[in-house]
């Protein structure tokens, strides 16, 4: 039995084919249908910079407070445990509403807070 394949929609084929190229008039160009451009307006100067601070404060932008700080990079680091070691972090992970890895990565921090690296 040959199953019937669903038809591609027009955005599901510009992402696998692309988008089509615009189509290019080849024919020449009159001297009646040339355009001469007009001269640039002149643009406003930009405001000055001062070195001085500002006595308004500044207005974050709503993205910039929408953005995720940055993060440290993290590095996935496997751990062969016990069952019953497993067994007893599922029971504290499940008590308390926590995940695995966050109740590792605080034990660990904690741990680590003593040891001192020179």
């Amino acid at each position: 039995m040959i199953k019937k394949r669903k038809p591609m929609d027009d955005a599901m084929a510009q992402f696998v084919f692309g988008t089509p190229e615009p189509e290019v008039n080849t024919e020449p160009i009159t001297e009646s249908e040339t355009l001469i451009p007009s001269p640039p307006e002149p643009e406003a100067a930009p405001p000055a910079l001062s070195l001085e601070p500002s006595s308004q404060p500044k207005k974050t932008s709503l993205m910039s407070k929408l953005q995720a700080p940055d993060k440290e990079a993290t590095i996935r680091f496997t751990v062969d445990m016990p069952e019953s070691l497993h067994r007893k972090l599922s029971m504290v992970a499940a008590k308390t509403g926590r995940k695995k890895v966050d109740i590792v990565r605080m034990l660990l921090v904690e741990g680590l807070s003593d040891v001192d690296i020179e």
